[in-house]
């Protein structure tokens, strides 16, 4: 098992966010990418007890209720961010989900003129670790045996990105308009993403995003039903200022696209998951210089596709890709 997670960081873009599952062990620091774990690892996996460390941004209840409905991996428990005290549950075969919201940077120093901040890299996500061992040392402290097996990252908006730019101006954030510092950190999108972490782990399935996923089975579905679109995605960001770039007409981003598609808020799709209707809707995420676009089942969180591709903002050509997957 692997022991430690060491932040090698040779460069940094700014920002990167994502809205993905991943399952196995880091290979990155933000864990996007992984290797494999062996079926022992789920088997001990299993065999544990979790806690869910509710973070304050979220009501208890309901976040308790919520994943509750879900998980039926191992035993579960539940504790409020504020009553968590990590060194008290630092106990052998113990596995934690907490947030995890790290920022990272990158600066060059210049002789004569001193440091100065090239680079910021927000990370925010449910990870999922646990202790297969905990070694007392002689001063007393614990020294654990930490196993990182999964994480669930969230997609940070176009504005919160901005803000932590180093070439933010305050003038042209006012041209993105009011938003969440997430689009999908909200109960109906957490509900899919720990229904696939559940199913996964039930499954000794790991979820790599490099893997890639076409079910062409189910993506014909599509033929006859809406695809909702979270209209944020109609706007694009500039790769080297972070600032908004253009915001283009549904018609222009769908122009290769055959099917029935209808464009909702981010607020008003995470209550239409939360309502149990079954639909499929898109999800765009960014990783560096990569753009992972997905297609979601509301009901039961399953990805029926998920490509990851170069570049910043989806564009008609990503579209069109996916209409050619809904024909053939």
């Amino acid at each position: 098992m692997k022991i430690n997670l060491l932040f090698l960081i040779g460069f940094l873009l700014y920002n990167v966010s994502t809205a993905q599952v991943s399952i196995g062990s880091s290979v990155s620091p933000t864990n996007l990418y992984v290797s494999k774990i062996k079926d022992t690892e789920f088997d001990y996996l299993k065999k544990t007890k979790t806690y869910f460390v509710v973070p304050n941004e979220l009501d208890f209840e309901k976040t308790k209720n919520l994943i509750t409905s879900i998980w039926t991996f191992n035993p579960i428990e539940f504790i409020a961010q504020d009553d968590y005290n990590e060194n008290d549950y630092i106990v052998e075969n113990n596995t934690i989900i907490r947030i995890h919201d790290k920022n990272y940077s990158m600066t060059k120093t210049t002789i004569g003129k001193g440091s100065r901040t090239i680079g910021n890299w927000f990370v925010n996500k449910f990870e999922l670790i646990s202790y297969p061992s905990v070694r007392i040392k002689k001063n007393g402290k614990k020294d654990p045996e930490i196993h990182q097996f999964a994480d669930v990252f969230f997609t940070q908006s176009i504005l919160s990105r901005y803000k932590n730019h180093p070439s933010y101006r305050a003038k042209k954030a006012e041209e993105i308009g009011e938003e969440p510092d997430y689009y999908n950190f909200d109960y109906g999108y957490i509900k899919n993403y720990f229904q696939v972490l559940n199913d996964k782990l039930n499954k000794k399935e790991m979820l790599n995003v490099r893997d890639g996923i076409v079910n062409t089975k189910k993506l014909k579905a599509l033929k006859t039903q809406t695809l909702f679109v979270p209209d944020w995605i109609l706007k694009t960001t500039n790769a080297f200022t972070g600032a908004l770039g253009k915001i283009r007409e549904p018609e222009e981003l769908f122009e290769k696209y055959d099917f029935p598609y209808e464009m909702i808020s981010y607020q008003a799709l995470n209550d239409k998951i939360l309502s149990g209707e079954k639909f499929y809707y898109l999800m765009h995420s960014q990783f560096n210089e990569y753009k992972l676009l997905s297609i979601i089942d509301s009901t039961t969180g399953e990805m029926i596709y998920l490509v990851e591709n170069k570049g910043y903002n989806i564009d008609s050509g990503d579209i069109m890709d996916i209409n050619k997957e809904i024909v053939d």
